[in-house]
């Protein structure tokens, strides 16, 4: 393995492991033993230590206690479900607390992402896979943003998972781009109408529509429908 540059280092393990994880590598559930990895990467096991409790916080590795990390299983149902139903809550009502006028400067930063999501060709590598789920997710960034709310972004930027989820795409892509730009659009155009209840209902819907399209790929049985049923649109009582 090829020493890591001592500029960065944490930052530098981080990605390099995490492209390990991604790629399949490293399997899921194998061990990672940070004196070795501290010695493969010419390095002292602090740097390697930090990275790895940054990828135990994005869900790419497991610690347990008297054990240590290893790699995190693929997801299961009950992750995908956790996970959507984690940004719905964040997400989509973000967008109904949207405070005086709606940022044009941030819808058209993320107009301009979504093209490039529809747009640019990704591939079906480790490399190809992380640059779509970071872009993918600087989107959904954007729209979090609209509620110029710090701790909202903190709490967004928590529920970074990318890594973990988009391992089922390494070796055929990324499906269903078209629909993912198209909803997308969607949510912008009621966004740029100024409709902040139909996008959060958009929003919501793209949510559970995309994790359970990735659900299917990784063979996962995921129905979060009931979830859109029974939240509904906010009654009238609540929204004043």
């Amino acid at each position: 393995m090829k020493a890591v540059a001592p500029r960065s280092l944490v930052a530098q393990v981080h990605g390099a492991l995490a492209r390990r994880v991604a790629s399949g590598e490293v399997a899921p559930g194998e061990a990672l033993n940070i004196a070795e990895l501290a010695k493969a990467f010419g390095i002292s096991p602090t740097p390697v230590r930090e990275a790895l409790a940054r990828l135990a916080a994005q869900g790419l590795v497991a610690f347990t206690d008297n054990i240590g990390y290893s790699v995190a299983p693929m997801p299961t149902a009950v992750d995908y479900t956790d996970w959507a139903v984690a940004r719905l809550v964040v997400e989509s009502n973000a967008l109904r607390f949207v405070l005086g006028p709606i940022d044009a400067r941030l819808l058209d930063e993320a107009e301009a992402i979504n093209e490039r999501l529809g747009t640019e060709h990704f591939g079906e590598d480790a490399e190809g896979v992380r640059r779509y789920s970071e872009a993918n997710w600087s989107f959904h960034a954007r729209l979090i943003g609209l509620a110029r709310n710090p701790l909202l972004d903190d709490i967004h930027a928590g529920l970074y998972r990318a890594p973990q989820f988009s391992r089922i795409f390494l070796g055929r892509g990324i499906p269903d781009r078209a629909r993912v730009v198209a909803e997308h659009r969607r949510i912008l155009t009621a966004l740029r109408r100024g409709d902040r209840e139909r996008a959060a209902r958009a929003l919501a819907a793209h949510i559970v529509d995309s994790l359970e399209r990735d659900a299917r790929l990784a063979d996962a049985a995921v129905s979060l429908k009931r979830l859109l049923r029974e939240a509904g649109p906010p009654s009238r009582a609540r929204r004043t």
